[in-house]
């Protein structure tokens, strides 16, 4: 949890925000601020919602064909203010970009460790060669995994524990730079030791990326939001 004195900075706002699919109504007329370099905890049962939300933050619901939404998401991005829900979907990659989202369970690539990060460095950014070393190294350290991987970068990333693919997911992200971390459920199919790994390595994060993340562990929730929003 973050502790300071200083106002929050508004970076976002979600305005009257609806998301059905088909003829279901999955979120109605929701509105929230989102504060810069804070962690935003969204809690409530299974499927009240939650992660439709998440998505909608950049635009990954766009993939469904059913999927209609309504309202605004207004988003502070690389100093300017963005409407989300009025970008083409020509722009949706950058958006991404700046909006990074990490899944519940880790999403790897084909290939090793390294191909994990520097694939989506070259295909999304084109950055190659010494820079993209670089940023993977980078990358790779603030999740907390430089260490552990360092001497076998071109192993498989299938054979790294359950916690450490969750946590080169995470570096994956890092790596292109965002500005928003969209965590869903990180910590979900870890163990304890794992999850307070994770949990401390957000808190970490917070001091340098804003964050909003699915949590649905009450005790998790006390120890990481800054704010609480709750889904019914």
């Amino acid at each position: 949890m973050t502790v300071t004195n200083e106002q929050p900075k508004c970076i976002g706002r979600v305005t009257n925000l609806t998301i059905k699919f088909g003829p279901q109504t999955v979120l109605e007329n929701f509105s929230m601020n989102i504060y810069q370099h804070r962690i935003h905890v969204l809690i409530g049962a299974s499927g009240s919602g939650k992660t439709t939300f998440l998505r909608a933050l950049n635009r990954l619901n766009d993939c469904f064909a059913t999927c209609h939404t309504q309202g605004q998401i207004n988003l502070s991005l690389a100093h300017k203010m963005v409407a989300v829900d009025c970008l083409k979907m020509t722009q949706l990659p950058q958006l991404r970009r700046q909006v990074g989202m990490v899944f519940q369970h880790p999403q790897l690539l084909p290939g090793s460790i390294a191909d994990n990060i520097l694939l989506p460095l070259r295909v999304v950014a084109g950055v190659t060669g010494v820079d993209a070393n670089n940023l993977t190294q980078q990358a790779l350290e603030q999740a907390a995994l430089w260490d552990e991987v360092a001497g076998r970068l071109d192993m498989p990333a299938t054979c790294l524990s359950g916690g450490q693919q969750q946590r080169l997911c995470l570096a994956r992200t890092l790596a292109l730079q965002p500005e928003i971390l969209l965590l869903d459920e990180p910590t979900a199919s870890l163990d304890p030791h794992t999850t307070h790994q994770i949990e401390q390595l957000i808190i970490k994060l917070a001091k340098q990326y804003t964050i909003v993340m699915v949590c649905h562990n009450e005790q998790q929730q006390q120890r990481l939001a800054d704010y609480v929003i709750k889904f019914h």
